[in-house]
């Protein structure tokens, strides 16, 4: 069920609004609380992403891009049961990924991939999902490890420019535990190239000082190998319905 996508206002003035995008959480639940229709009130905000890019939000997707308390996240779901999964207008993206995307603490992803577990599942018009903006904004143990647990499908999630998480994942240094439970999820990850021809192994290279470089090279490398001698064959590209599986 879509909440009607009517704007209210176009610099998106209502008090709920307001308070959110100025991280007033005590008064924003409040104002949840009290008039629970503005939790529905779509809004124009000019810059909402990189500064520039004008999206039509509620006021669940503009606490998620402040780095909210896991008690705003409480007060808005419940003044609006569907406003986790509704997709803001510039990069269609929901409220976990816009967490995942701004460094959200591990509890509140929690709570996000309590109340719709599914979202997990979601990808943007850039083909990626929660997973992909953790991995670049953080990378931490904890938050990816329930990511892959809500969708271990995940994994396989490759963007338009071809890039899977393993690929994410080593382009910012992740650590090895991070590397490993992508590779446990999706083990052929480990020998497919993004569009420009990169694999997770030449990934790592753009965070040539991660002090988890020479672990994951090590890794990597003999994972190739033990896949190349299992597959006997190029490895395949996953299809994106492979993704779905929410546990």
């Amino acid at each position: 069920m879509m909440i009607p996508h009517k704007i209210n206002s176009p610099l998106g003035s209502n008090d709920l609004s307001l308070l959110v995008d100025n991280e007033q959480w005590e008064l924003a639940i409040q104002q949840s609380n009290n008039n629970r229709h503005l939790a529905e009130a779509w809004s124009s905000r000019p810059g909402f992403f990189e500064g520039i890019k004008t999206s039509d939000v509620l006021p669940i997707h503009i606490a998620c891009a402040r780095r909210p308390t896991v008690e705003v996240i409480d007060a808005l779901h419940e003044a609006s049961r569907m406003g986790l999964r509704q997709k803001e207008s510039a990069y269609q993206r929901i409220p976990l990924q816009i967490a995942c995307r701004s460094d959200a603490s591990p509890d509140v992803v929690r709570r996000l991939l309590e109340y719709y577990p599914e979202g997990a599942a979601v990808d943007d018009n850039l083909g990626r999902l929660a997973i992909h903006y953790r991995l670049s904004n953080g990378a931490d143990d904890e938050t990816i490890g329930a990511l892959l647990k809500a969708c271990p499908g995940s994994a396989r999630a490759f963007d338009r420019r071809g890039w899977l998480p393993l690929h994410v994942a080593a382009s910012v240094g992740a650590s090895p535990r991070v590397i490993q439970s992508l590779v446990e999820a999706h083990p052929e990850a480990v020998l497919l190239a993004t569009i420009k021809g990169s694999t997770p192994r030449r990934c790592l290279n753009m965070a040539p000082h991660s002090p988890n470089k020479a672990a994951n090279t090590d890794f990597l490398l003999r994972m190739e190998l033990e896949e190349q001698s299992k597959l006997g064959r190029k490895a395949a590209k996953p299809s994106r319905g492979s993704v779905r599986a929410v546990v």
